[in-house]
């Protein structure tokens, strides 16, 4: 019933349904509670898998243009310059529908993957250079970890996964040739297929296509499609084709309009169109004139729906699901999600992954200009202000599970069950456009202290989820904040995080040095012993990275002495783990085992322990390390006792890496041992977390080793 178009049930197939059944007024409700709550429940999104959109069922015409695409996407070989093509045109014109149903199509042509990234060309702030490669990077070889976030690092990166490789990338909505240009692949098969406002006349090697209005018949043959050949009179859909410039996305809304309205003919349309033409004023989208289209769907919403279409132009990212719905129009979620129905029956929104709704560009500009011109602007300030602070507050809410010990409670209104990390980890991952969104414009209208608020709240978060990209931001955004507030420590401690993002998030050595002197200076000046610690660590962690293993170790013994002096246990623990790691990398391995030894003296003493959580990873993370020095020695009983107790806890989460390289450790001392079935089971075993995590690199390896083993 829904036809391919969405996975959760919507309310007019609910209602369809329950008049089928001729059910009563209490089931009716059931059924419709069911509905909402199976929606609710609906896959999330799959963050960093970029997949292409749902196809539109009943795409129409352009065949030239598809073949024009599929020709030369198809055309170049290994070695030479990779495919570019770039579609041009109006909005609404249809450049995304067609890039999406062409690259549908060349599935056989690019079996290595076919990938879409939305670039939000129309919003404040549209994806960087940098944000860009970092999402296909992560999107096309996800087993790759952490890699450096500086432009020409990634760049190389990037162009180097694409070599020899069949894969299709859609670019969609490209603001300019910045955005685009690092993103292109050096040489085929690859292939890209741009979508743009604008001709971008700046990029060099690229095929144009000016995607231009339907041709007449072929717009009409898309109104019957959806209006099921509802014409009375042959020349009518001809007419109404004509009212709306053949233009895809209007012709869309309009058919859409008539299909919902089984009474009405397509006459009675194109009277209630021509007459809305003469009396409304355009958008200014070029030489197009639809919104009398927009404004004939528009006007006929119910109240709720016309409201909640206004106001969903004052989200942060590009799609939003039904708690935001609620926030913007004061309903409740069930309410919320009926207006949305009604807004998806209608055209005038798509459905998006994870059972959330975007807009098409052109129709979030009418959105906006009808908010303007429908409600005042301290309505308007009140409900951006509304959203910002529930994005916010329960972003804080969210993010305090991860906290040692830590639990959540949603804030007011209570639309997001947080009742478990997992779930509060999926609502920070799906809104992650629209609550750091809300930060940017918290930190641009000067709310310091709640910039800073939901900073600290999240650090602890952010170690779940290290390669999003835009962690580097909200420590900058914090940072900047702090010093406005004039808090010395607080600064310190954004410095910190700040120098975490660029050394563990960007693989910006460099800049984790920088920002973790400068934590140093703000936290010495500050007599706080704890922060000094942190900057010390940050800075022997960067030094080590750029393999400055001697200068490395100074800090390292001074973020363990600062931490004892601040009685921090925890840090002092984790801070000998890094000491002992420096003193390996210098072959001071009798130094790096007694620093060990302290750390896991710390960890077994009841009064210095941490919770058990945070044990278990330094458990595993000080076994593993351990095993490394041992390995190094060739001591290979103590590798095997060593590692044995790094995989002690069954179920670490964030900590696959940490159990990869105690098993290879472990493996490998069992094979020189003789011990090869012990040998063979943790090979085995290294190979599953190694497949979990795309490590081809890794797996080639283990897959020798195995085939080496004596049978």
């Amino acid at each position: 019933m829904e036809r391919g178009i969405s996975r959760g049930p919507r309310a007019s197939t609910v209602a369809a349904l329950a008049d089928a059944l001729r059910l009563g007024e209490p089931e009716r409700a059931a059924l419709a509670a069911a509905a909402r709550a199976g929606r609710r429940s609906g896959p999330s999104l799959s963050h960093g898998a970029l997949p292409l959109p749902r196809t539109i069922t009943d795409f129409t015409g352009r065949d030239a243009e598809r073949d024009w695409i599929r020709s030369r996407a198809t055309a170049a070989k290994p070695g030479e310059p990779g495919p570019v093509l770039l579609l041009s045109g109006s909005p609404g014109i249809g450049k995304t529908s067609l890039a999406v149903t062409a690259a549908a199509e060349l599935a056989e042509a690019f079996p290595d993957g076919r990938y879409f990234l939305d670039l939000q060309g129309l919003a404040e702030q549209p994806l960087s250079p940098t944000a860009v490669l970092v999402r296909l990077i992560q999107a096309v070889a996800p087993q790759i970890g952490r890699f450096s976030h500086r432009l020409a690092d990634a760049t190389t990166l990037w162009r180097s996964l694409c070599a020899g490789r069949r894969i299709l990338v859609v670019l969609d909505n490209a603001a300019g040739e910045a955005q685009v240009r690092t993103a292109l692949p050096a040489e085929g098969p690859a292939a890209v297929i741009v979508t743009s406002r604008r001709m971008l006349s700046g990029l060099e090697g690229v095929d144009r296509l000016r995607v231009a209005s339907l041709p007449e018949h072929q717009a009409v043959r898309l109104l019957g499609v959806i209006t099921a050949d509802r014409a009375e009179n042959p020349g009518d859909l001809r007419h109404l084709a004509r009212l709306c410039a053949n233009v895809p996305l209007a012709i869309r809304v309009a058919g859409n309009r008539l299909a919902s309205r089984p009474r009405w003919s397509a006459g009675d349309l194109i009277e209630r169109l021509t007459v809305q033409e003469r009396r409304l004023d355009t958008l200014a989208a070029g030489d197009l004139q639809v919104s009398a289209t927009f404004a004939l769907s528009y006007e006929q919403l119910s109240p709720p729906a016309r409201r909640l279409f206004r106001r969903l132009s004052l989200i942060f990212g590009s799609t939003a699901g039904e708690e935001v719905a609620a926030i913007l129009t004061g309903d409740s979620p069930g309410d919320a999600a009926d207006a949305l129905d009604e807004l998806i029956e209608l055209g005038l929104l798509q459905e998006s992954e994870g059972a959330r709704v975007r807009f098409h560009d052109l129709l979030r500009l009418f959105a906006g200009q009808r908010l303007r011109q429908e409600e005042s602007a301290d309505q308007v300030d009140a409900t951006r202000g509304r959203l910002q602070r529930w994005l916010l507050g329960t972003a804080v809410a969210a993010g305090s599970w991860y906290e040692p010990g830590g639990t959540a409670e949603a804030p007011e209104p209570r639309l997001v069950p947080l009742d478990s990390p997992d779930a509060a980890k999926t609502w920070l991952m799906d809104e992650a456009e629209n609550w750091f969104g809300a930060l940017a414009s918290a930190a641009a209208s000067g709310e310091h202290r709640q910039v800073v608020d939901v900073a600290e709240s999240l650090h602890w978060f952010s170690d779940h989820w290290m390669h999003w990209g835009r962690w580097h931001e909200v420590f900058a955004f914090a940072t900047e904040a702090a010093r406005r507030l004039g808090d010395d420590r607080l600064v310190a401690t954004q410095l910190g995080y700040l120098s975490w993002a660029h050394l563990i998030c960007l693989g910006d050595s460099e800049g984790g040095v920088r920002y973790a002197r400068e934590a140093f200076r703000f936290a010495e000046r500050a007599a706080d012993h704890q922060q000094m610690a942190w900057a010390d660590t940050y800075l022997s962690w960067a030094l080590l990275l750029q393999e400055r293993h001697d200068e490395a170790l100074p800090p390292a013994r001074d973020a363990v002495e600062n931490f004892r002096l601040a009685g921090d246990y925890a840090g002092e623990q984790s801070a000998l783990v890094g000491l002992g790691d420096a003193l390996r990398l210098v072959g001071r391995y009798d130094e790096a085992l007694a620093a060990f030894d302290q750390a896991f003296a710390l960890l077994n003493d009841p009064a210095t322990a941490p919770i058990e959580t945070i044990a278990q990873q330094a458990r595993l993370s000080l076994g593993g390390h351990t095993a490394l020095v041992h390995l190094e020695r060739g001591d290979w009983p103590a590798v095997v006792e060593a590692a044995t107790i790094a995989l002690a806890p069954a179920d670490v989460p964030t900590m696959m890496q940490g159990r990869i390289r105690a098993l290879r450790c472990r493996a490998r001392a069992y094979r020189e041992l003789g011990d090869v079935p012990a040998a063979r089971a943790d090979f085995e075993a290294l190979l599953l977390l190694q497949s979990a995590t795309n490590d081809e690199a890794g797996i080639a390896e283990t897959e020798q080793a195995l085939r080496e083993l004596p049978r």
